[in-house]
């Protein structure tokens, strides 16, 4: 909270505040994508060593294999998280000269 008497300068951007929010936000699915991408990794590597353990014809197989491609499928949406936080980045905005200066 802004102490009292605190006026904002001129062409002051309210818009701020919600841009740290959405900043924050990022972060958080960021790091989210992030942890989901670590447990996934376990997932995928224990199905993948499941399957060389397990004779090509056994009953296990098709499950395995659906889980492998469950994984693999949110592998991927994992990524477009993390694809769609590194896009989002600072955009330049107007800022009157004088309140610079001031």
């Amino acid at each position: 909270m802004p102490p009292s008497g605190y006026r904002e300068p001129p062409g002051y951007d309210l818009g701020v505040e919600n841009s740290v929010k959405t900043d924050r936000a990022t972060a958080v699915a960021a790091a989210a994508a992030h942890e989901l991408n670590d447990e996934l990794t376990v997932i995928l590597t224990s199905v993948s060593n499941s399957l060389d353990c397990l004779e090509p014809d056994h009953p296990a197989t098709v499950f395995l294999e659906d889980l492998r491609a469950a994984a693999q499928r949110c592998a991927y949406k994992s990524a477009d998280i993390l694809r769609f936080t590194r896009r989002r980045g600072t955009r330049p905005a107007a800022t009157p000269l004088a309140a610079l200066v001031e």
